[in-house]
């Protein structure tokens, strides 16, 4: 069945113009900020692959509300339905794919993928017109009826689902139906099934309205009319709207459409999924809505192991994010002609770090301690500015060490604003970055062949550094933090070392606190502690390296 291998869009809601390639691909997620266009990508897909032939469309569905300019969507679909391929249906019309270029050309060649191009146009009367695109000469163009659209089995999951558990035409219960090959599809079977049911209903009892029943009868005798022998009560059929859309699923006798918002999308979810087995489009809009993290992820990972047709996902889930690959992943960004794509170089990324794929701008930190850090410096933002760290979009991505610069240029080509915070002790990576600065990432590193725990223990006050030894003493105990710095002091420590100041014990704390499997702040609670004990005496060492960084990281996040 059908799927998209590109999409066009013009002038619909958010999206003043919008050409993406998806390939040769069954699942897609997108991913992006608030009211960047992703909700509106599923809708646009929904509307021009509608089987629906009477679409309602209003003045605030054109881009800015201007109405001048015309609605356009195009999809361009291949493992096309023969029975839209046949030459007496759309087969003059297909088109092809070169593979290798992903370019579709209006011609087709026997080593090209069949395409058909479907385009909806709306104009500022408000009627939606639908039409098979092929720019051949004298190509006449040719209108797609409704009935047509439908054998794509296009379905949307959104907010709006009741109406997925009745079995009214264009709805994918139906649709699942009609895929039963012992229906006869001239029978109408839904209300065949509903005219059995009101003859069970002719049978049954009324036994409480008997004695009203035999005082009409005995009245109406009276009078000259003899209905004593025919007369029962069952229901009118008047009274009752014999359509398919009266016909729904219950969970007893309640019906699904009272059932909770996640459980109601996943019944969705799961029709359209038996639908998609021979094949179809699924559109879900926010996957992890109503649900717990755990049915969320669970949820992500059996569509996309199980999908035998083609599946687009919007979320905001990082339990999402973690169960999906690099190419799964379209980036939307407001005011943007495409979406971006991720590089494979950040798939160790997703799983470490995957609230950073939601970000507006990335903060790459060399490791952990960093990330901690840059989290004491947003707990000082939110105390002293009033600002902090999401209100700007901003999210601290742990760079692995090694891996930093792979990631700050994979984030970077993905259309994020990117800041690397790191070290400068290890010469491969010093080797980048003037080439990324170039690129327009921002560089806030250590001063040459020094790492930032040099920095701490160099900078910083007196005060800050007794305020981390006594955290240290704290996780540990004052006689082995005590004996650990003794080792690489040049004398021995007296019973008042924490009251002296010099740089040869600032030294040695330092070499005390970076002894390999023994380092005192390694982890992110730790780079914590260091960012809100720095912060705390920032005044107090602004001409220094490490005030300068702390500058340079504020000013960045600040700073859209």
């Amino acid at each position: 069945m059908a799927k998209i291998h590109s999409l066009k869009i013009s002038n619909y809601r958010g999206i003043k113009k919008l050409e993406q390639v998806f390939g040769i691909t069954d699942f897609i997620c997108l991913i992006g900020r608030g009211d960047s266009g992703k909700t509106t990508i599923l809708d646009a897909i929904s509307k021009v692959l509608s089987p629906i032939w009477n679409q309602t469309f209003h003045d605030t569905d054109f881009y800015n509300g201007n109405i001048s300019n015309s609605i356009e969507i195009e999809a361009s679909l291949y493992d096309l339905p023969i029975s839209l391929t046949n030459e007496n249906k759309y087969g003059l019309y297909i088109r092809g794919l070169e593979k290798e270029t992903n370019i579709i050309h209006d011609d087709i060649k026997d080593d090209y993928l069949e395409i058909l191009t479907i385009k909806l146009i709306v104009d500022k009367n408000l009627e939606p017109k639908w039409t098979i695109v092929n720019n051949r000469e004298n190509q006449e163009e040719i209108e797609m009826r409704a009935n047509d659209r439908a054998k794509l089995n296009v379905f949307l999951v959104s907010d709006y689902v009741d109406k997925h558990f009745s079995w009214s035409k264009g709805n994918p219960l139906y649709s699942l139906l009609k895929q039963d090959d012992s229906i006869d599809e001239k029978n109408n079977i839904i209300l065949d099934a509903f005219r059995e049911a009101k003859q069970e209903i002719d049978t049954s009892s009324f036994n409480h309205l008997d004695d009203t029943v035999k005082k009409v009868v005995d009245s109406a005798s009276k009078l000259g009319a003899d209905i004593k022998d025919n007369t029962t009560t069952t229901i009118d059929f008047k009274d009752i709207s014999i359509n398919n859309q009266r016909i729904s699923l219950h969970d007893d006798k309640i019906p699904f459409r009272l059932k909770g918002k996640g459980s109601k999308r996943i019944i969705s979810m799961a029709i359209q999924t038996e639908l998609s087995k021979l094949g179809g489009i699924l559109l879900i809009d926010e996957i992890e809505q109503g649900l717990e993290p755990d049915r969320a992820q669970h949820l992500a990972q059996t569509l996309k192991r199980e999908n035998k047709g083609q599946i687009f996902i919007t979320t905001h889930s990082r339990d999402v994010l973690v169960e999906l690959t690099t190419t799964d992943l379209f980036r939307v960004k407001n005011n943007y002609s495409k979406l971006y794509e991720f590089d494979s170089s950040l798939q160790g990324c997703i799983r470490s770090n995957p609230e950073a794929f939601f970000s507006n701008k990335v903060l790459v930190c060399e490791g952990p301690t960093e990330i901690g850090f840059c989290r004491g410096l947003n707990n000082y933002l939110i105390t002293e500015k009033g600002i902090n760290s999401a209100i700007k979009g901003v999210r601290f991505a742990n760079g692995g060490g090694s891996t930093q610069i792979d990631y700050t240029k994979a984030f970077l080509n993905a259309g994020y604003k990117v800041c690397l915070f790191c070290d400068s002790d290890v010469q491969k990576i010093n080797d980048e970055k003037s080439s990324l600065s170039f690129l327009g990432v921002t560089v806030i590193d250590s001063d040459d062949k020094k790492a930032m725990e040099n920095h701490i223990f160099e900078d910083l006050p007196w005060d800050a550094i007794v305020e981390l030894i006594e955290y240290r003493i704290e996780e540990k105990d004052e006689d082995s933090v005590k004996a650990s710095i003794n080792s690489k002091y040049t004398s021995e420590l007296g019973e008042n070392w924490k009251d002296i100041d010099s740089n040869d014990l600032r030294d040695a704390i330092y070499k005390a606190s970076i002894v390999k499997k023994k380092e005192w702040f390694k982890r992110t609670d730790h780079g914590e502690v260091i960012g809100n004990i720095s912060l705390k005496y920032k005044q107090k060492f602004l001409d220094k390296k490490l005030g300068k960084q702390i500058d340079q990281l504020i000013n960045w996040i600040e700073n859209d």
